[in-house]
């Protein structure tokens, strides 16, 4: 966290194309990025999976920033990433704190969605003040019918200075302080049901289970059925409100950081509940470090799972 904690700039010395920048809200649609882009009021991020497919089709303007560039390493992907690397990565994409930005995301499943918002988490964190995501990702843009662009976007690199404010951030002395009792916070799984009955687990979670007390809210609800759009703000206060979801104070986790951005996005930034903060190495963090955990497998059991993951694996 040190160096989370510590002012930088990043490496590249160019300044430039100055935008206007505008006030966002937290999730907007394609026809409302268009004309942010018109009017030269916010740049693009799009972290979609594949480069080439980047390459070939894009937002007009947009950058390119792998989703991996806002993560840890493979043996802890929710670990926040180095900040100096963070800020050399987006200088050289022209991308300052005092822009607005827009994130995009593939936009073929939920889970892009994640991804997204686990993206405006870092930034947030890291100085940024005028964030969205566009809710549908570069597949609800394409399908509206607007223009593309292809090839790599001429930028002027710039130095960005990032400080990391841990406002919205739980590490794991935070969370365990609430396991043993001595917090008032609410720990929220953003996991599907296998994950919190403890019969599934990522790859690099030494095992199934979960927080001790964590009450479970599977991010999926947030969704149009079978589609990767945010429902309607209005629909998310109601969920929110129906599922007893407004409580300051809550923590939300998963895996790694990233189903849990989402919780986190929707409470924090769309509901606006107060002080929601993301346990951003989750899981697997926890379970290396060896912590309490619910919902765990006995050791046959888990030997059995294993046997059921790794034939799964060699099936599909």
């Amino acid at each position: 966290m040190n160096a989370w904690k510590t002012l930088v700039g990043a490496t590249a010395l160019a300044v430039s194309l100055t935008t206007q920048a505008a006030t966002l809200t937290p999730v907007i649609d394609s026809f409302t990025l268009t004309d942010l882009l018109d009017n030269n009021e916010v740049k693009v991020v799009e972290i979609r999976s594949d480069e080439k497919a980047y390459l070939k089709q894009h937002i007009p303007g947009s950058v390119y920033i792998p989703y991996g560039e806002f993560r840890g390493p493979k043996e802890n992907p929710g670990k926040l990433p180095q900040l100096t690397k963070l800020a050399a990565t987006l200088g050289s994409r022209g991308i300052d704190v005092s822009d607005s930005v827009v994130i995009v995301h593939d936009g073929v499943t939920t889970t892009d969605f994640g991804a997204a918002a686990r993206v405006y988490w870092t930034l947030k964190s890291v100085g940024f003040e005028s964030l969205a995501i566009l809710n549908g990702g570069f597949r609800a843009y394409q399908k509206d019918g607007f223009d593309l662009a292809s090839g790599q976007t001429a930028v002027s690199s710039v130095t960005p200075e990032l400080a990391f404010n841990p406002a919205w951030y739980a590490d794991t002395a935070e969370v365990e302080k609430q396991v043993s009792g001595e917090g008032s916070a609410r720990l929220l799984d953003a996991r599907l049901d296998e994950f919190y009955a403890g019969t599934a687990w990522h790859d690099a979670a030494a095992r199934p289970g979960i927080l001790p007390g964590a009450d479970q809210f599977a991010f999926e609800a947030f969704f149009d059925k079978n589609t990767p759009l945010l429902k309607h703000a209005d629909e998310v206060q109601s969920i929110v409100a129906a599922n007893n979801l407004n409580q300051p104070g809550t923590i939300s986790y998963c895996n790694t950081g990233h189903w849990a951005a989402t919780n986190w996005f929707v409470l924090s930034e769309v509901a606006k509940v107060s002080d929601v903060k993301l346990y951003a190495e989750s899981m697997v963090e926890w379970s290396a470090l060896n912590r309490p955990m619910e919902n765990v497998p006995t050791s046959v059991q888990f030997a059995i799972l294993k046997t059921k993951k790794w034939f799964n694996s060699l099936v599909n």
